[in-house]
């Protein structure tokens, strides 16, 4: 599963770079703040693609949300 430490897998050509869980705050992986300022989203946060990573065994593949702020 080695494409799984790719932060950008999956995301279409233009589109922002995701990146990794290793350089995301907790809110930002837990989806509260968006996932490229970090700003705490209250409200009009979207779904923009899923940060990718793994530490050993462990899968760190989680959903990033960008709020108004960003989109």
């Amino acid at each position: 599963m080695s494409e799984a430490t790719d932060a950008t897998a999956g995301t279409a050509e233009g589109e922002r770079e995701i990146p990794p869980p290793e350089e995301l705050t907790h809110g930002q992986y837990a989806g509260t703040h968006c996932v490229w300022c970090a700003r705490p989203i209250w409200e009009g946060g979207q779904y923009v693609g899923v940060t990718l990573g793994q530490a050993g065994a462990h899968d760190l593949d989680a959903p990033v949300y960008a709020g108004p702020c960003c989109l």
